[in-house]
C-alpha cells in the first residue's frame, strides 16, 4: 500500500523549475494562437462564403446561363442551390456551429464544382475552387476550434 505522499507512476509529475512552467505557458500560448487562427480562418471563409452567395442572388440572371444543367436540375436551379448551400454553410462556418459537416459539404462543392460543373476550365480558372477546398479540409481536420459554438454544444452535452 502506497503511502499519500508518494506519486502514483501513471500521473504527470510537475515540476516547479521555472523551465516546467515556462514550458506550460509556452504550450497554452500556442493552443490559443491555434484556436485564434482556427476563428480567424472560419470567419474568414465563412464571409467569403456569404458574400459570394450574396453576390450570386444580385447576379442571378447572368449565372443562371454559366452554370450547367447537372442531375436532371437546371442551370438557374443549379445556381440557386449552390447559392443557398453558400450562405448557410457561410454562416455555419463563421459561428463555428456543425463545423465538420459544414466543412465536408464545402469540401465535395468545390471538387464537384472544379471536376463536374466547371471541367472546362484550367487549372488557373479552378485553382480558387482548389485553395477553397484546402481550407474546407483544413476545418474538417482540426474542427472549430475553442471560440465556437460546437465547442458550447459540445459542454452543455457533457453536463
Amino acid at each position: 500500500m502506497k503511502s499519500h505522499t508518494q506519486k502514483n507512476d501513471k500521473t504527470p509529475h510537475t515540476h516547479s523549475s521555472a523551465k516546467g512552467v515556462e514550458g506550460d505557458s509556452c504550450a497554452l500560448v500556442a493552443a490559443s494562437r491555434a484556436d485564434s487562427a482556427i476563428l480567424f480562418l472560419r470567419l474568414f471563409i465563412g464571409t467569403i462564403l456569404f458574400t459570394q452567395a450574396i453576390t450570386k442572388s444580385q447576379q442571378y440572371p447572368w449565372l443562371e446561363g454559366e452554370y450547367p444543367s447537372l442531375w436532371g436540375l437546371s442551370g438557374a436551379d443549379v445556381v440557386s442551390l449552390v447559392g443557398i448551400i453558400e450562405a448557410v454553410a457561410g454562416a455555419l462556418l463563421a459561428v463555428g456551429l456543425f463545423t465538420r459537416v459544414t466543412s465536408a459539404v464545402m469540401t465535395v462543392l468545390m471538387i464537384g464544382a472544379a471536376f463536374l460543373l466547371f471541367p472546362h476550365q484550367s487549372f488557373d480558372q479552378a485553382e480558387l475552387k482548389v485553395v477553397y477546398g484546402g481550407i474546407y479540409i483544413f476545418l474538417l481536420i482540426a474542427g472549430a476550434g475553442r471560440y465556437s459554438l460546437d465547442r458550447l454544444v459540445c459542454a452543455v452535452r457533457k453536463e
